[in-house]
């Protein structure tokens, strides 16, 4: 069931994955450092970028 809904939503589960380990990292940060490292949301933002291209150019290739 999970395996159907990547395929059938990859973007969304894109998104998800992104929210939950930038919120596993932003905890983490905050609980060693107590600070909070806004570079690490550019990260996060490019990677995701870089997998919804990944995705796009997956599914025109199955076509």
């Amino acid at each position: 069931m999970y395996e159907k809904n990547i395929k059938k939503y990859p973007y969304t589960h894109i998104i998800l994955v992104m929210i939950f380990t930038s919120f596993i990292g932003i905890s983490i940060e905050d609980i060693v450092n107590k600070s909070f490292i806004g570079g690490g949301l550019y990260t996060a933002l490019a990677l995701t970028i870089v997998e919804f291209l990944r995705v796009k150019n997956r599914n025109k290739t199955k076509k």
